[in-house]
């Protein structure tokens, strides 16, 4: 048998907080070079995580340029696969590269990967490939992407962009440094430090059943290691399962005794077929407490209840736009149109619904992840929710309800865009002033004396009074005097008397903000 491989990142020194290779994937439209780019990164510079190399088979691969730097691809199938992580909680990639062909523009599949770039924690790079073609006009094309939502370096954003062929290799390397750059000033590479018992942490990026060697894991090390013979973690519907890392093989099938952080591997005998974008964690023993803790805010999460339409609007304010985006399922073609053509007639003060899809047949998880990515409500007519749809919208907080009859569900929209329509409020601070003593009144009434350093202070108006920069109370001014008389304002330089609403520790040397509120 095969002596079995160290898999190491050569840089790294310790298995707690190690420095790794920056982590990338790429999007873009069918045809417009993602594969050719890829082939010539691993053509020319792939080392890969262990000895001799990897194939294109792989879904890991690293490379090493000239200077000794490395970045690790992974190479997932297509714009979906990579949102499924990202929507799972997955933040497997530092940094996404969007591909667009010189001599093809913006096309349907680039405008989705950039909304999921834009919703997405990576960093993104725009490449413009096939710079070797004849007649392309490269700054049509950036202005395209600019257009579509993904702001450039050079037309009033900070997205970088290389010119690159995939072809030729034309720009390989200098995309190489760019990747390395970001990964410098954007700080990606940066690794927390583990906590005591785990030793790495890892996600699935495809799990197999082989006929030989049972349940396979491909995973990608974002932290720490994982040895033959450590404890493997996840969770999975809601239990906690503790196993043994039974082997661990390159895509090739090449027996590894260690993989480090920013390699990937495949992990062989895992009792379940771990899903994309499962969180994983390695452990030195098997302790449950310790996994457990791992999952704490994510436990919390799927304890919350159903979204309102109410907390929808609360959670989703700032992101809204003048759209209410929604998702639609219905049990048949026929009804589908009328819902579509019903909700696509609803305005209020200029406030309209977006069909951010529509289809027939029961509400899937890929729709609540999808209402989820485009912050959508998710509707159903006469159709059933799937397993697991539930629970996932619960602890993302998406909106999901089912109708038996159209009108209520028109209604319901309505009334939501309604919502959208009505004036909103927000505090903007008017003045603050220096606590300078406090008198108490024959009836107990405390009065607090003030001097007004900036703006002004005026009645019935918010305030916070402020020790060491912590909010200690929140109170209204109920009156103010200076000096006996009683007045409704007090400006800056003068002053005065403050008479609050509720009882609060104020003391000398606190401050109070005043607010005002303005519709």
């Amino acid at each position: 048998m095969p002596k079995a491989k160290k898999v190491t990142n050569k840089d790294s020194k310790s298995t707690q907080g190690c420095a790794r290779p920056p982590i990338v994937t790429i999007l873009g439209h069918v045809d417009h070079g993602k594969t050719t780019i890829l082939d010539k990164i691993r053509e020319s510079n792939v080392q890969g995580c262990e000895a001799g190399g990897i194939t294109q088979k792989v879904s890991v691969f690293t490379v090493q340029i000239p200077n000794g730097e490395r970045v690790t691809f992974v190479d997932t199938p297509g714009h979906e696969a990579f949102d499924l992580m990202r929507s799972r909680g997955g933040s497997i990639a530092d940094i996404v590269l969007l591909v667009v062909a010189a001599d093809d523009g913006v096309k349907p599949q680039t405008k989705e990967s950039i909304e999921i770039i834009n919703n997405s924690d990576a960093k993104p790079i725009a490449v413009i490939n096939k710079t070797d073609l004849p007649d392309i006009s490269l700054d049509k094309v950036k202005r395209d992407i600019v257009n579509n939502g993904l702001q450039l370096e050079g037309y009033g954003g900070s997205v970088p962009v290389i010119e690159v062929s995939g072809k030729t290799g034309k720009g390989i390397p200098e995309l190489l440094d760019l990747i390395l750059l970001v990964a410098e000033v954007e700080g990606v590479r940066e690794s927390d430090e583990l906590p005591s018992g785990i030793l790495g942490k890892a996600f699935v990026l495809e799990s197999v059943k082989d006929k030989f060697k049972g349940n396979m894991s491909s995973i990608a090390l974002i932290q720490g290691e994982v040895c033959q013979g450590n404890w493997l973690g996840y969770k999975l519907d809601g239990e906690f399962v503790l196993e043994k890392v039974k082997g661990i093989i390159t895509e090739e099938g090449e027996n590894l005794c260690m993989l480090d952080c920013g390699c990937g591997g495949k992990i062989i005998g895992v009792s379940n077929l771990l899903e994309l974008g499962t969180q994983i964690y390695i452990l030195e023993k098997k302790d449950e407490a310790k996994l457990r803790s791992m999952y704490k805010e994510e436990k919390k999460e799927d304890e919350e209840e159903d979204v309102t339409l109410e907390e929808f609007f609360t959670l989703s304010e700032e992101d809204l736009g003048d759209f209410l985006n929604v998702v639609v399922k219905s049990s048949s073609e026929g009804s589908l149109e009328a819902i579509v053509n019903s909700l696509s007639k609803i305005e209020e003060d200029g406030y309209k619904v977006k069909i951010v899809n529509a289809g027939v047949g029961n509400i899937s998880l890929g729709d609540a992840e999808l209402a989820e990515l485009s912050k959508a409500i998710l509707l159903g007519f006469e159709v059933g929710i799937e397993s697991g749809v539930m629970d996932y919208s619960k602890k993302k907080r998406i909106l999901v309800k089912t109708y038996e009859i159209i009108y209520k569900l028109i209604e319901e929209v309505q009334e939501a865009v309604s919502l959208m329509s009505l004036p909103t409020s927000k505090e903007e601070e008017i003045g603050s002033a220096k606590v300078k003593a406090l008198f108490t009144l024959s009836d107990g009434t405390t009065i607090v004396g003030c001097r007004v350093s900036k703006g002004y202070l005026k009645k019935d108006c918010k305030v916070d009074i402020v020790r060491d920069d912590e909010i200690i109370g929140e109170s209204k001014i109920k009156t103010l005097r200076i000096n006996k008389d009683t007045v409704n304002e007090v400006k800056t330089g003068f002053d005065c008397g403050i008479q609050l609403i509720d009882q609060i520790d104020v003391k000398e040397g606190d401050e109070i903000h005043c607010y005002k509120v303005i519709k």
